[in-house]
């Protein structure tokens, strides 16, 4: 075999290497894009609307679930369970919230909203007294996704309410007062359902 013969060889094996290399390259971030992919799928499936929310906010899904993840880990550091003597004082509290419904909206609707954001407190979603609402909000959204947009509608809902309850006291507007407090009430009671899981 002569000196040319050995370098076109030597060039097949390298440009076969060189094939063999960029394969196993593509192939690598391809199997590394579908893993991502399906990471961002739970993650849209675990967090919800929470996760298009943050990928809005942060302007990238690998920052949403970076974030989110983030904000999980630091949340369940430091939420804690309730005692049962608390549990069941938070249960006495919101019966009353419930019984007072009948009788006054208005201010059954911040009765609950007290409830919870005592709960919040007590698990220590809310980690120090100068915590925004939105902080507070993010807390119970990184652990409970599902009922995250039920307190934000609910705290929404019930700004609403008060706003209107100043202006306003004909009929029409009682009774739709009334309904989107029937409607707060049932998203507070979401709230706090999950809040007294253990």
């Amino acid at each position: 075999m002569g000196t040319t013969e050995l370098l076109v060889v030597a060039g097949a094996v390298v440009l076969l290497i060189v094939i063999v290399l960029l394969v196993i390259f593509f192939i690598s971030r391809r199997s590394r894009a579908r893993r991502q992919e399906q990471q961002r799928e739970r993650s849209r499936e675990e967090f919800g609307s929470e996760y298009e929310r943050t990928a809005r906010e942060r302007g990238s899904e690998e920052e949403a679930d970076r974030e989110l993840r983030r904000r999980r880990g630091s949340v369940e550091r430091r939420v804690e369970p309730l005692s049962d003597e608390r549990r069941e004082h938070f249960e006495g509290q919101w019966n009353e919230v419930e019984r007072v419904f009948v009788d006054n909206p208005e201010r059954s609707i911040e009765m609950a909203d007290r409830t919870v954001s005592d709960i919040l407190q007590e698990r220590r979603f809310i980690s120090d007294a100068s915590q925004s609402d939105e902080e507070t909000e993010k807390s119970l959204a990184a652990m409970h996704p599902d009922v995250a947009d039920d307190y934000r509608e609910a705290r929404r809902m019930r700004a609403d309410v008060v706003a209107r309850s100043g202006r306003s006291s004909d009929e029409a507007s009682e009774e739709q007062s009334t309904e989107d407090l029937r409607q707060a009430i049932r998203k507070y009671r979401a709230v706090y359902g999950r809040l007294m899981d253990r």
